[in-house]
Formats: C-alpha cells, structure tokens, sequence
C-alpha cells in the first residue's frame, strides 16, 4: 500500500465518526438553548448518569471548596455551578465519554483537559476586554474548550496511528503538521467534521474549520485569532513560569487588547493552576 493509499484509509476512518446517541443529542440540544430552564438542563443532564456523577462530584469538590453535601444537581445548579459552566462542561464531559481514549497509551488525558481549560479560561477572560459582540463569554469559553476535539477523536478511531505519532514527536515538530502528514487532516479539521456530525452551533464548527487559516477573513476572525493567542498561553502555563513568557505583541494588536491586560490574566489563571487542575481529573475522568 502506498502513502497516499494508508491516508486515504485512514481519512475514510476519520469521516466514519461516531453518531451522537440519543441522550447526547438531548443534552447538546439543552446546553445549546439559551432560553433553557435549570428544570430542563437538569432532565437532560440526567439521561446521562456518568455526567450527573461528574458534575455532582465536581460541585463537592475542593475546587468549589464543598467537603461532599449537595446530592441534588438542581441545588449544585442554583447554590454552586451555575447554568453557563454547567452547559460548558456538560458538553466537555459528554464528548469525552463519547469518545474513549484509554487505547491509546500515549495520550494524556489530563494534560489535555489542562490545557484545554486554561486556554477556554484565558480567552473567556480576555473576551471581556474585546468589544467584539461574536466573543460573548459564555460563546468564548465553549470554543476554547471544543478547539482540540478532533484531537479525542483521532485518539479514539486510530489510537495506533496516533500512539506512533505522538512516539515519534521530536523537537520543533508541530502535533498539527504530524497528524497532516501522516492522517491527511489536523485535529482542527477533523474536529470541525465532528461538530458538524453532532449539529453544534455554526460558530464553533468555524471556530475549528478555519483554525491557523491565515487566508479567513468572515466575521468569526477574532474569535480565532483570540482562540490561538489563548491556546499559546495556554500551552505555555501548562508547563513553564510565567517569567519567560514570549510576547504576544502580533496577536495582542488585532484584538486590540494591552499587554497590561493579557498580564492580568496570565496572573489570575497562574494563581488557580492547582485549581484547574483538578478540574481537568474530573473532565477526564
């Protein structure tokens, strides 16, 4: 078999993604209703029982500062959570039950949610400072949490090819010009196709699609572009001090935000890094 021939095989494996069951698709439904009642999110979350114990345990966490007293999500809704985080990682913890990725042993999967959730929490902050009505909140921090999807989807329907990609990263190689290489699509690519699958908003499939497309230029540009100064910071926090922080200038001016500003963040979010932490065990579950 041929290069070509073994991408195309496993490009054709990547467009076979897996349906949403039907639990899913009403709690994607729910999470995406801006007009939901907590009465109704709560029916929804609870036709999935691995996130109803997610979300419970989570609200008598630590994180929240709970020691194990609320056994009623409505009350964990209303006293604890939140309607907003709940939908954000209601829609985190579904896709992650949906696509297992523990076939594939180089995947880390805490580390994953790490970064995914510093990055969401970076570019929610800094979307405050953007006078830019696509980038509410709410939108921002759900984008930040979807960017690597595709990522949990190449891991689940080729956890063989992608164990050999990740063994095989050396120094200055990039995941996204691998997987291309050698899966003929990048997580961003194979994560827009995913979202489409399962019919979640348009924004976030754009927000995927058109990832490091320098060339886009529709209405969702700074979205992106504050998704990957998000997802930079966010790598970088994972695993190095915040004294030899790079400079963000070229992303900073387009969003027309201040190193003051970006600063603050970086600070607030280092602060909670064991926090979030946390957190990301409870999302990977």
């Amino acid at each position: 078999m041929t290069k070509t021939q073994d991408i195309n095989l496993k490009i054709a494996k990547i467009k076979n993604l897996p349906p949403l069951p039907e639990a899913g698709i009403r709690i994607i439904a729910a999470v995406n209703d801006p007009d939901v009642s907590i009465d109704e999110l709560v029916d929804a979350v609870s036709l999935s029982p691995a996130l109803l114990a997610r979300l419970l345990g989570l609200a008598n966490s630590a994180y929240f500062g709970r020691t194990g007293q609320i056994k009623d999500l409505r009350v964990a809704i209303i006293q604890v959570l939140g309607v907003n985080l709940v939908k954000s990682l209601a829609l985190s913890i579904v896709l992650n039950v949906e696509l297992d990725t523990t076939k594939c042993k180089l995947f880390d999967a805490d580390l994953f949610w790490m970064h995914a959730l510093i990055t969401s929490l970076v570019a929610q902050k800094l979307s405050i400072q953007c006078n830019d009505e696509l980038m509410s909140p709410c939108v921002v921090y759900t984008s930040g949490l979807l960017l690597e999807i595709g990522l949990l989807a190449a891991v689940y329907i080729l956890p063989e090819q992608m164990n050999e990609i990740f063994n095989s990263m050396e120094d200055g190689d990039t995941l996204s010009s691998k997987m291309q290489t050698e899966l003929g699509q990048t997580q961003y690519q194979i994560g827009g196709m995913l979202l489409e699958r399962w019919h979640l908003p348009e924004i976030y499939q754009i927000a995927l699609k058109e990832f490091y497309q320098p060339s886009f230029n529709g209405e969702e540009k700074n979205l992106i572009l504050l998704l990957e100064l998000s997802k930079k910071i966010g790598a970088y926090l994972c695993i190095k001090t915040e004294e030899e922080m790079p400079d963000f200038s070229n992303l900073l001016e387009p969003l027309s935000l201040t190193k003051k500003q970006l600063n603050k963040v970086i600070n607030d979010v280092n602060q909670k890094k064991d926090d979030i932490k946390e957190l990301a065990t409870f999302l990977g579950g």
